[in-house]
């Protein structure tokens, strides 16, 4: 009984190879690129996938589409940051907004301030 199983798995998991396989091309090739200066062809370990990580290209709220153009439904939402989904306008606006003052000083503002008095303030905290 078990034997059928193994063969069951290893035909499912062959043909759902096959099919990803198929789909994916721009992914590949971009693996391939990629692994020539990232290990594992990706920013993280994390990301890497067998046979390779799938690429994403953009997202618009609740939803992501690889390089390849296949939508998916993004259950990870950047471990909990995307909340409200990806470029949701509100979100949009706020970072152009702070954008045009600059995008990173290596160096304490006054937002990094008032940010860390809201965080204490809301959380009950003496730092953060």
């Amino acid at each position: 009984m078990s034997d059928r199983f193994t063969a069951n798995a290893e035909r499912i998991a062959s043909e759902e190879m096959a099919r990803l396989l198929d789909a994916t091309p721009r992914s590949k090739a971009l693996f391939e690129r990629a692994s020539k200066h990232l290990p594992y062809g990706v920013a993280s370990t994390f990301q890497a996938g067998d046979p390779y990580p799938i690429y994403l290209s953009r997202g618009k709220g609740s939803h992501v589409w690889d390089v390849d153009d296949t939508e998916y439904v993004d259950f990870h939402g950047g471990f909990g940051c995307n909340v409200v989904g990806h470029a949701h306008p509100k979100v949009v606006e706020a970072v152009e907004r702070a954008a045009r003052s600059g995008t990173h000083f290596a160096a304490t503002t006054e937002v990094t301030v008032a940010f860390a008095e809201e965080l204490c303030r809301r959380f009950n905290l003496d730092k953060v």
